[in-house]
């Protein structure tokens, strides 16, 4: 499992992915890391991103309404990415408002499995760029850092060999975070529906949610690098990530 690492001050749910088990080796250190958004990160914040992690490559999958309604660009800005896993056309709230009538409000393996419908061509985009060496180090994001960012994540867990169990806990990490994201959404101006029972329930990351969706795309596809070959990714592009993110 990822090692231990410094918890930013005003950044919810980061952690690298690193050290998990993986096909001849293990994930490498220093490669990746994920979070929620970064609106709020404090000076210190930024030195240890920029020094310490020496992050090249931030990589925003919210989508464009989303980046509408910040308050303002971070102090990173400039090594920011957008990259929306839902097509630039449709509105948030439109795809949002047809994921929740086909699977209601919360998470579930189905409306993950829905992603790869409505977003596949970007989500195999996105995952052609951890194909480039000079992108490196990634710092991966979307609003909560668990949704779109962990099947992104799980997806690319799964083309290294990493196993279903450390995949689904590894989305499970971001369960101890909820209380941190709730202050965020609520700081950025985010009116939350419920109890605050009923939010964290929606907020919440159960490991087998996760892994339901990995069984899912295995059920249509044999693996998560066949259906980034389906999408058009090359056979050298899935190898070089490979290559890139696995250590002996």
């Amino acid at each position: 499992m990822a090692e231990g690492i410094h918890a930013p001050e005003g950044i919810h749910n980061f952690r690298e992915l690193a050290g998990y088990a993986a096909a001849g080796g293990s994930v490498r250190h220093g490669r990746i890391y994920r979070s929620g958004a970064l609106e709020l990160m404090t000076e210190s914040d930024r030195a240890w991103l920029e020094a310490g992690l020496d992050i090249h490559t931030i990589l925003d999958l919210r989508h464009s309404d989303e980046l509408a309604l910040r308050k303002g660009p971070h102090p990173l800005e400039a090594r920011v990415r957008p990259h929306s896993i839902f097509p630039p056309d449709l509105r948030q709230e439109a795809i949002i408002g047809e994921l929740n009538g086909l699977y209601g409000a919360g998470i579930s393996s189905e409306r993950y499995f829905h992603y790869l419908s409505i977003g596949g061509g970007r989500l195999a985009s996105a995952f052609q760029l951890f194909a480039v060496e000079a992108n490196y180090p990634f710092l991966v994001h979307c609003t909560a850092g668990k949704d779109r960012t962990g099947v992104l994540l799980g997806m690319i867990m799964d083309v290294l060999g990493c196993s279903d169990e450390d995949i689904a806990n590894e989305y499970g990490l971001s369960d101890a975070n909820t209380d941190r994201l709730i202050e965020y959404l609520v700081q950025s101006g985010r009116q939350l529906e419920g109890s605050i029972d009923e939010v964290r329930a929606r907020l919440a990351t159960p490991p087998e949610k996760m892994a339901g969706f990995i069984r899912l795309l295995r059920g249509a596809y044999g693996s998560s690098a066949d259906f980034f070959l389906s999408q058009g990714v090359s056979e050298d592009e899935i190898a070089s990530v490979r290559r890139l993110l696995l250590a002996n």
